[in-house]
């Protein structure tokens, strides 16, 4: 089996036996996985491919998709090794053999990592002896790039930017960087500024001034003039390592800066990032004051204060000299001086140790050990900013936990904490970016009754239905179709994403014109039931005359992070169901079946706790008069299962069974109901098919990379809808809806995806 050399990319040929392979180019012996098809081959290929290229991200990305189809092999552990490590080979001229090099740096061992634990495990014989070989090799440089780097003093900036472009020219981003690097050196700031820092560096591995340089500074500056720029090799290379110590460090802050381009090409790990436009007016005093908060006591500062006392020290002691002398020609003077210079002695010696409490305090808060922090700075009491940093003691712990509901995906638990913050920092934005994202999170994509997108996919009209819905716009304004004369495709991609149920327009608005309300909403269901950003759902009535008391059923919900409206109309009677999904993950539920004569509450459901997800969906027709059939609650717990709740005519639930047998190293992120069978999306983008009844597997579909399926649509990543049949899994090619219709794939809903 021929494979590309990871050392050289030259042709090289695995024995099937060891799994080793010897390249006829280079000669380095390297361990390779045996794939039986070509798409797997190649796809590995494209990995190491972005690893001799240097782009660790990306080939990290890759080797982990055909780890969900081989997780016992070994050789695709030891290659998220080397992405970890940066690893990259070189030829050394004195032994003639290529070595690895690593061009990123952990404190943990690679002894410790459970990738290269794992690699060992499902190793043997030569393959595993080239793995601990490498892996003593790379343990080493880590050693001695931690030892050079721990000698380093510390950073409180890092600029981030592109040296040279493909011609060896200096760079825009170059230029500017030098501009602001001296206006925050001459500001008292100690910066990394790789054109001067590493100057004196020439002929020596740059990693550990590097990676001490990330370690320590609290504030990176991206500058870039180009998504091309931004997104170089070793400028990514350097931002994601920041943006991973931050992760474990939330006092660390990363700023895009950027000009000659737009907001929008900056890369998507950015999206939730407060970005600066350096050409607008004011721009550098805004920064800095912005730094200072972030950085209020300055290491070049620091030291120069330090600088300073020294000084006065070393004068001090010159004085007491001359006044021992004095004091020898003058007793009685030097008596009467004697209390008043031990007086001065004592208060230089007070203000020194509070000086160094107030440093001990900033250190501490700094590291994010808060409580300590607050007890440090009350004691000082109205030293300096003391007042100031002892309220962020109180506020900053909330910050950081805001911010990590942001970054894990739990949208209106951040909008929420970020809105109790009030004005705290950046908490405002945040705030608005939290509460977008969690719009984006419920956006869905506007079908009719039966299934068709209010789209032909060519270009032409939409339904006439689609012109009397409405849409939730990121501003959180509910719009009408009808008064936006909506005509094309192109324009419904717009404002639609999401894969919605084939009974109607949910999250995007309902068969009537929704008015009246039109403020920080979040999400429509149904043709008049919205959530707020505060997490309270509301009923607006229709003009159907229904006389189910909605508003009062609905009044006491509260916390509420998504609504769900199901329906079932007929002649002669009828079934309406609206749920909501709190953020303790317990379910609201209220209805009614079989025309208001069997009321649903919330007590139907007390029994459900953990929840992430649900759906619900119908579990068979009785027939075709649209008489009432029973539901099916479809829900994803905190702890990755999938429950089945059948709701009968009745208007009782009973548990039906629970989803299992899902691939090693993969979860559920999404279960749906559809008549006989449940559809489950998995991490890896793959969609699983239950029987509804048994909840035995019934099929599958993989490699589509979907990232949102429901009872009979499906959207890849790409953005292609597929159609599926309602007893068949697989897909029908002419179903596959075509390519002019390919709605946004926001970021949202790839939370939990690999």
């Amino acid at each position: 089996m021929t494979y590309k050399c990871k050392i050289c990319g030259g042709q090289t040929t695995v024995d099937i036996q060891s799994g080793v392979a010897v390249c006829e180019y280079c000669g380095t012996k390297q361990a390779l996985p045996l794939f039986s098809e070509d798409s797997e081959r190649l796809l590995y290929d494209r990995g190491n491919n972005y690893l001799l290229h240097s782009e660790y991200d990306k080939a990290e990305n890759v080797f982990n998709q055909p780890l969900t189809i081989k997780p016992s092999a070994a050789e695709l552990y030891w290659d998220l090794v080397l992405c970890k490590y940066g690893v990259t080979y070189v030829k050394d001229p004195k032994i003639g053999k290529y070595i690895p090099t690593c061009n990123r740096t952990h404190y943990t061992p690679i002894f410790s990592d459970e990738n290269y634990k794992r690699a060992i495990e499902l190793s043997s014989g030569e393959k595993k002896a080239l793995f601990e070989e490498d892996a003593k090799t790379i343990d080493n440089i880590q050693k001695g790039i931690i030892a050079v780097s721990k000698k380093e003093k510390p950073f409180d900036i890092f600029i981030s930017y592109k040296e040279t472009d493909a011609n060896g020219n200096r760079t825009k981003d170059s230029i500017e960087a030098q501009k602001l690097y001296e206006k925050l050196t001459e500001a008292g700031y100690k910066v990394f500024f790789s054109r001067i820092t590493l100057e004196d560096k020439i002929g020596t591995e740059y990693e550990p001034y590097i990676y001490a340089a990330l370690y320590s500074s609290k504030v990176m500056l991206t500058i870039c003039s180009s998504k091309e720029n931004i997104e170089a090799v070793w400028v990514k290379n350097e931002w994601s390592r920041f943006l991973g110590f931050r992760q474990n460090d939330s006092s660390k802050t990363l700023l895009p800066l950027y000009f000659d381009m737009d907001k929008a090409d900056l890369p998507e790990e950015f999206a939730l990032l407060s970005s600066y436009d350096m050409t607008v007016d004011g721009f550098k005093e805004e920064l800095l004051r912005g730094i200072k908060k972030l950085v209020p006591q300055p290491i070049s500062k620091a030291e120069k204060r330090k600088r300073v006392l020294l000084t006065l020290a070393s004068v001090f002691a010159a004085v007491l000299v001359v006044s021992a002398v004095f004091a020898a020609i003058f007793i009685p003077r030097y008596l009467e001086n004697q209390e008043a210079e031990r007086q001065f002695l004592a208060e230089q010696q007070a203000a020194q140790e509070q000086l160094e409490r107030y440093n001990s305090a900033v250190v501490m808060y700094e590291n994010g050990e808060y409580a300590a922090a607050a007890a440090a700075f009350e004691k000082l009491g109205d030293y300096k900013d003391c007042i100031q940093m002892l309220e962020k003691c109180a506020l900053q712990p909330k910050y950081d936990a805001a911010i990590n509901l942001l970054n894990s995906g739990s949208y209106a638990e951040a909008t929420w904490a970020f809105t109790e913050l009030g004005d705290y920092e950046d908490a405002a934005d945040k705030k608005i970016a939290a509460e977008l994202s969690w719009r984006k999170s419920l956006s869905q994509i506007a079908y009719d009754s039966f299934g068709e997108l209010m789209a032909d996919g060519m270009g032409g009209a939409i339904c006439e239905a689609a012109r009397y819905g409405a849409y939730v716009d990121e501003n959180g304004n509910i719009n009408s179709f009808y008064s936006k004369s909506i005509d094309t495709a192109t324009e419904v991609s717009a404002v639609h994403g999401k894969v919605c149920d084939y009974s109607g327009l949910y999250d995007d608005g309902f068969y009537e014109t929704f008015s009246g309300k039109s403020n920080s909403v979040v999400q429509v269901v149904g043709s008049n039931f919205y959530l707020t950003v505060d997490g309270t759902a509301h009923f607006f009535p229709n003009n159907y005359g229904n006389n189910f008391d909605w508003a009062a059923l609905i009044e006491d919900w509260s916390d509420l992070t998504k609504l769900f409206y199901f329906s079932h109309q007929g002649d002669n009677a009828g079934t309406e169901i609206l749920l909501g999904l709190k953020a303790d993950g317990t379910i609201k539920i209220a209805g009614y079946i079989e025309d208001y004569s069997n009321t649903i509450t919330e007590q139907s459901l007390s029994s459900i706790s953990d929840v992430r997800d649900f759906t619900v969906g119908a579990m068979g027709i009785n027939d075709y008069n649209y008489t009432p059939f029973e539901f099916c609650v479809a829900i994803l717990t905190e702890k990755d299962t999938c429950l089945l709740y059948n709701l009968d005519i009745s208007g009782e639930f009973s548990y039906m069974g629970e989803a299992t047998n899902l691939p090693e190293n993969t979860k559920a992120v999404s279960i749906t109901p559809a008549l006989h069978r449940v559809n489950v999306l998995t991490t890896n983008g793959d969609l699983y098919q239950f029987d509804i009844t048994s909840m035995q597997q019934r099929g599958y579909i993989k490699d589509k990379n979907f990232v949102s399926v429901n009872a009979y649509m499906a959207i890849s990543n790409s953005g292609t809808h597929y159609r599926f049949d309602f007893s068949d899994l697989y897909q029908y090619p002419d179903w596959c809806l075509p390519d002019s219709f390919s709605p946004r794939i926001y970021d949202e809903w790839t939370k939990g995806l690999m």
